[in-house]
């Protein structure tokens, strides 16, 4: 077993290597969320011009548990109006940090944003804002053993290995924008459209002094909410990200029931086109919210190796100015009865 162990771990570093120091040129990716509303700097930084509210949430995400430990990522994100309304429009600023393990790699990335939105016309607004940071990837060797560190069968941590082994840590910028239009009227009916680009220096990750550029990814957002049908407003959207030639799409819709001014309940589904089914359910109360998500994998990879489901939670605050409003999980402001300005566009979560 000790055998069968320490093979996988030397042939898992190896094809790390292969790919790192004999491809010329390596591409990654962004981690990935299903609740994208409960993280939503890092979707698009300009919903934090939707909303007058002091907000801070968190997201903890796990998938493909039963391959090498799987992945697991993390994000915070807080957002802060900083100058409210008038003529002169509305600045916001916010904060976003990610953290995100894969077997033996890990990434951090803390990054400011800052945004200014302004009424165009009645009713319409548009928010532009811009995001950047700084990122490292990390390489911990600590949970690996090779086969020459047994001698007569015996494992021994101290006993030196001849693997060739990567620098443990590589820096690097990371800067993004965004730009948000939303239609949030006194009526039951408000929509959004939005564009942001991540990655846009397209930084170099490599841990050998070659290049491993993280591509550019464009991100593309689109919605409506009715709002009180019977006590449920119902949000229909749909999003696109593009990446290293990689194309994600998704459409889904919301509901959620206001129990009472206070406290809501919140269900739905998006079907992420050949990959997977995802299911949410969340409950809010006053300016607490909690989601929680499961990732019903309809991709053929679901053949090959069992457990490559995602499971994802998410909690957030938001300390609102207005009264009679039930915050949401997403970017904006409260989930607020119809007729109320400064609901929010955007989904629950």
């Amino acid at each position: 077993m000790k055998y069968q162990r320490t093979m996988k771990n030397t042939i898992l570093l190896a094809t790390m290597l292969c790919g790192l120091v004999f491809g010329s040129k390596v591409n990654g990716q962004d981690p990935r969320f299903t609740q994208y509303y409960a993280v939503p700097l890092l979707l698009n930084p300009a919903i934090i011009g939707a909303t007058d509210n002091l907000k801070a949430s968190l997201d903890y995400r796990n998938q493909w548990g039963s391959v090498s430990s799987g992945y697991t990522t993390y994000a915070f994100n807080a957002m802060y109006p900083i100058q409210t309304g008038g003529s002169n429009g509305k600045l916001d600023v916010g904060l976003s940090f990610l953290g995100d393990k894969e077997g033996a790699f890990g990434t951090m990335n803390a990054s400011l944003v800052v945004a200014y939105s302004k009424e165009i016309s009645s009713d319409n607004h548009i928010c532009a804002a811009l995001i950047g940071g700084y990122g490292q990837q990390s390489l911990s060797t600590s949970g690996l053993t090779f086969d020459d560190q047994y001698v007569n069968g015996s494992y021994s941590p101290s006993n030196v290995t001849s693997e060739n082994i990567l620098n443990q840590k590589a820096g690097y910028a990371d800067i993004g924008a965004g730009i948000m239009w939303y239609y949030n009227p006194k009526g039951k009916f408000n929509a959004f459209f939005g564009v942001s680009g991540y990655n846009l220096n397209q930084p170099n990750l490599s841990m050998t002094g070659s290049t491993a550029v993280l591509p550019m990814r464009l991100s593309y957002q689109v919605g409506v909410k009715i709002l009180d049908i019977d006590k449920f407003d119902f949000v229909p959207n749909a999003y696109a990200n593009y990446q290293a030639g990689n194309t994600e799409t998704a459409i889904g819709s919301y509901a959620d029931y206001h129990i009472n001014d206070d406290m809501k309940v919140s269900f739905g589904f998006w079907y992420r086109r050949r990959d997977a089914i995802p299911l949410v359910v969340g409950f809010v109360y006053k300016g607490f919210t909690l989601g929680y998500s499961y990732d019903a994998v309809i991709s053929s990879v679901h053949t090959v190796s069992s457990g490559v489901c995602a499971n994802e939670i998410s909690l957030s605050f938001s300390l609102s100015g207005q009264t009679g409003t039930v915050p949401s999980f997403g970017g904006g402001g409260g989930s607020a009865p119809a007729g109320t300005p400064g609901a929010s566009p955007f989904p629950s979560f």
